[in-house]
């Protein structure tokens, strides 16, 4: 068994353990939180959804491990066809697109009938593009202009493509573009002048909400970033107060020590408990020790990310490792921070915990990569230190 390990597992064993320990806990509160869901639709089995987020988390472990066996310098070559390939897909998925929730986010894969998100493969890919673009930029003393424009150009492509369906996608992709932009040196004024005309596109956007028929997305929006900021008694009912509310009772509930795996009960009330809120479920059940088990498992990963920037001897790995980095962290954030009020009501998943298909495949991915160039280094160092053993040795 060691010996197989060996063989196909690499890189960092610490990233490798907290994977791990994040999908045994993800398994538990999966089935905390679907299985009165389970019960009602498939005939009393409430492990239905426990064994079908099983099936993706097995389906996830594998593609990380092919991924990371793969040399990142693969991701660097082909960047260029796969953002374009996702921004293909991204404009076939807003007109033509399965319609969930008012949004045209998911499309069909043809003949198999699997569902995904698009975004998620286009934020990935937009990371790679960036890391690369941003090494080659400091590897050949280009002027910052010749790298900023292309960058922009196609981060501006992909954030509005997906904008109008997504905002809280395109804000995150947004956000982690700008830090990958200033950890790879660009000029700050670059970076205040994107952020104010995105500011500025922003505003805009929400002030044409009632008047433009593709921007009706923008009123959801609208309102739930007004429910957040005033706190409206007369609204307490509505759907966006009531799920911050449940969320926050749940929190609330949980205390140090948590009711106990399988005890929640807002898990009947919240809608999404196995997703957008499974943190609030997490610290019902779990109470503190369980929201600090998640938030050192995070903590953890960002520090083991940071050893291995520190032992890359190229730009482009380096770049890649905290670009995806930043999506997943900014991503795992974005999820808590709205389960505790400090976000407004948004959709998006804690990273390799919540349910979900597309979710869990393409964090499988950006692991993967990052573990890529994990494997790559320690390789480097053996090579090294065997090199320096045989001169010693002559």
């Amino acid at each position: 068994m060691k010996e197989t390990i060996k063989k196909y597992i690499h890189g960092d064993p610490i990233i490798w353990t907290i994977i791990v320990v994040l999908s045994l806990f993800s398994g538990l509160v999966v089935y905390s939180a679907t299985g009165n869901l389970a019960y009602k639709h498939h005939d009393g089995d409430t492990a239905h959804y426990l064994f079908q987020h099983g099936r993706m988390l097995l389906i996830g472990l594998g593609l990380m491990v092919w991924v990371h066996n793969l040399s990142y310098k693969l991701f660097a070559k082909f960047s260029l066809v796969l953002l374009y390939f996702s921004i293909g897909l991204l404009i076939i998925t807003l007109f033509s697109g399965v319609n969930l929730n008012q949004a045209n986010r998911w499309m069909t894969i043809p003949f198999i009938g699997i569902q995904f998100q698009p975004s998620e493969l286009a934020k990935i890919a937009l990371m790679i593009y960036i890391a690369k673009v941003l090494a080659r930029h400091q590897n050949e003393g280009e002027t910052p202009a010749k790298a900023f424009w292309p960058i922009m150009i196609h981060v501006g492509i992909v954030c509005i493509l997906i904008f109008t369906q997504n905002f809280s996608t395109a804000l995150l992709i947004g956000a982690a573009s700008m830090v990958l932009l200033i950890i790879g040196r660009m000029p700050m004024k670059y970076i205040f002048g994107t952020i104010g005309m995105a500011i500025i596109f922003i505003i805009i956007v929400f002030t044409l909400a009632s008047y433009v028929p593709f921007l009706h997305r923008a009123k959801t929006w609208k309102a739930r970033i007004e429910r957040f900021t005033t706190k409206d008694e007369s609204s307490k009912d509505d759907a966006g107060n009531f799920q911050a509310e449940r969320s926050q009772m749940a929190i609330a509930t949980g205390g140090i020590w948590g009711k106990g795996p399988g005890n929640s009960q807002q898990r009947y009330f919240l809608p999404h408990p196995y997703s957008d809120f499974v943190f609030a479920i997490i610290v019902e059940e779990f109470g503190m020790w369980g929201a600090l088990i998640i938030i050192l498992s995070y903590l953890i990963f960002v520090f083991r990310v940071g050893v291995i920037v520190k032992a890359c001897t190229r730009t482009f790995p380096a770049l890649l490792v905290v670009g995806l980095t930043f999506l997943l962290i900014f991503q795992a954030l974005i999820n808590m921070g709205v389960a505790v009020g400090i976000f407004p009501v948004t959709g998006q998943t804690l990273p390799f915990i919540s349910m979900g298909g597309t979710s869990i495949l393409f964090t499988s991915v950006a692991l993967g990569a990052i573990l890529s160039v994990s494997r790559n280094n320690m390789l480097e160092k053996e090579a090294a230190e065997g090199s320096d053993k045989n001169i010693k040795d002559e």
